[in-house]
């Protein structure tokens, strides 16, 4: 043991302990809610790891698809506006034959495809890297994350909540009842 003062001094290593190691006679009493093990993480080329990449690998596909119809718009918006070969340089560039709200209706469709596409694979994405593959994953565990079923509440605090709503209600009523005399009196 080290002793601070004024002269260091350690105590010798090959002397044995005074103090007794600690003895356990009480068993270990048994947890009141004990937490169940994680469940195995099934093989990445398992039918429900398939499953839950077909879906991240489909909104990536239609992510690509709906990419590639936004680009093919507006090359086509872009094509509109230069001139032709034969066509004179010194006129104005014709305008596009359109209506400006149709094309920020376009605009606004075609950001909804693609946005829908990101969501699809970030949703896949997420079941695979979670391992859910159906509501009733999703339901366990976020039950699991929550507590269980029919979880404590805080009898103090509901009284409280119902004693501050009656109050204010109960000023409401007064508030009407008001509001209604004057009308009433005339």
């Amino acid at each position: 043991m080290w002793s601070f003062g004024t002269t260091m001094t350690m105590a010798k290593d090959r002397e044995p302990s005074p103090e007794k190691p600690l003895e356990t006679t009480q068993a270990p009493q048994p947890l009141q809610t004990t937490i169940p093990p994680p469940e195995p993480r099934p093989p990445v080329l398992s039918q429900r790891s398939l499953k839950q990449l077909g879906l991240f690998f489909a909104g990536g596909g239609f992510l690509a698809l709906s990419t590639l119809i936004t680009r093919r718009a507006i090359a086509r918006k872009h094509m509109a506006t230069i001139p032709q070969f034969y066509q004179p340089s010194n006129r104005p560039v014709s305008k596009m034959q359109s209506d400006s709200s149709l094309i920020a209706l376009e605009a606004l469709n075609l950001a909804t495809l693609n946005v829908m596409g990101f969501g699809i694979m970030i949703t896949g994405g997420l079941a695979w890297a979670f391992d859910i593959s159906s509501i009733d994953d999703l339901r366990r565990m976020a039950r699991r994350h929550i507590g269980p079923p029919g979880g404590q509440t805080d009898e103090e605090a509901e009284r409280e909540v119902e004693e501050w709503v009656a109050k204010v209600l109960l000023r409401k009523e007064h508030k009407e009842k008001e509001t209604q005399s004057p009308s009433e009196k005339k």
